[in-house]
């Protein structure tokens, strides 16, 4: 439940869902269906009004997501302060990202001086850096340009076969592409179906403006997602 100064806004009404471990969960949604929501009630950022979400293991920020990093502080001494947090191993993450990004000449700068794509590259491969037991994502699992977008889906390709992966989106080959269960976000309530075909196909019945479903061949579906968070001020 939402207050605003003129009403009170319901999301969700007896939302009820258990993810298994180990899965790929993928959550189709039209616009404003809430998806971003169910992603914070998820990851522990909102809190429920009525109800519980256990979550077994750890689980990360959300993908892509600029909320754990300061922008005066040093791409280093971001990764080593969540790192801290979570209990991991900053030195490693640190180690991970500038490798994996090449931002190794960066690393040690204040992150407000990071242009646009170095910015990109640092929070999606920061996202995955940690062994987290689960990664949540909202539609955006991977993002940069060229080699480093292709680098992004094969980890994202690896991360899910060791963790628990939970992402929403508006894209059937997403869907396809990386989730092994499918769920559908619709009127308040969380549709689960065992076959990811399902869900699509309900899913295209719900939302007429929805993407085309390409039936799993090779698409450009990423960039149907929502271009990643700026919380850095203007950009160098």
């Amino acid at each position: 439940m939402y207050r605003t100064a003129r009403r009170q806004a319901r999301v969700f009404e007896h939302l009820d869902a258990a993810f298994p471990g180990g899965a790929s969960v993928g959550i189709l949604g039209a616009r404003g269906s809430g998806k971003s929501t169910l992603i914070r009630l998820i990851g522990g950022s909102t809190l429920p009004d009525r109800g519980k979400v256990r979550r077994v293991g750890s689980i990360s920020p959300p993908i892509a997501s600029g909320q754990a990093y300061h922008a005066a502080l040093t791409g280093r001494e971001n990764l080593h302060f969540v790192a801290r947090v979570n209990g991991f191993d900053g030195e490693a993450a640190t180690h991970f990202v500038a490798r994996f990004a090449d931002l190794e000449q960066v690393i040690d700068q204040p992150m407000s001086t990071y242009t646009r794509e170095r910015r990109a590259r640092f929070m999606f491969a920061a996202s995955y850096a940690m062994p987290f037991d689960i990664f949540i994502a909202d539609e955006a699992l991977f993002g940069g340009e060229g080699a480093f977008r292709e680098r992004c889906s094969e980890l994202v390709q690896a991360r899910r076969a060791q963790s628990t992966l939970i992402f929403t989106t508006r894209s059937p080959q997403m869907m396809r592409r990386f989730a092994d269960i499918g769920a559908v976000l619709h009127g308040g309530r969380l549709y689960t179906f065992p076959n990811v075909g399902d869900a699509i196909r309900a899913y295209l019945s719900i939302d007429r403006n929805a993407p085309p479903d390409a039936g799993g061949m090779p698409d450009d579906e990423e960039h149907e997602e929502r271009s990643i968070e700026e919380p850095f001020g203007p950009l160098v």
